[in-house]
C-alpha cells in the first residue's frame, strides 16, 4: 500500500513539473532533472528484492550527504 502511494505522489509531481515546464521554459533543464530523479525513486519502491533495495537506500543517503557537505564546502569558500 504504502509503494504505491509513493508512486502515484512521484506521478502527480512528475505531472506537475510538466506543467511547471510548459508554462516557464525557463526551468527545463531542472524539470528534465527532477523528472529522472523521480522516475528513478519511483522505480525504486517498485523493486521486490528488499536487501538489495536496503543497501541501494543507504547508498543514496549517504550520496545526499555528501553532496549537501560539498556544496557547503563551495559555499564557505565563496564558488557558489
Amino acid at each position: 500500500m504504502i509503494r504505491k502511494a509513493i508512486v502515484a505522489a512521484c506521478v502527480i509531481y512528475l505531472a506537475i513539473t510538466v506543467i511547471q515546464v510548459r508554462e516557464a521554459g525557463t526551468v527545463l533543464w531542472q524539470g528534465i532533472v527532477f523528472g529522472v530523479v523521480l522516475l528513478a525513486g519511483s522505480t525504486l519502491y517498485l523493486y521486490r528484492d528488499e536487501h538489495r533495495l536496503e543497501r541501494l537506500e543507504i547508498v543514496v543517503l549517504w550520496l545526499c550527504v555528501l553532496l549537501f557537505v560539498l556544496y557547503m564546502a563551495f559555499r564557505l569558500a565563496g564558488v557558489v
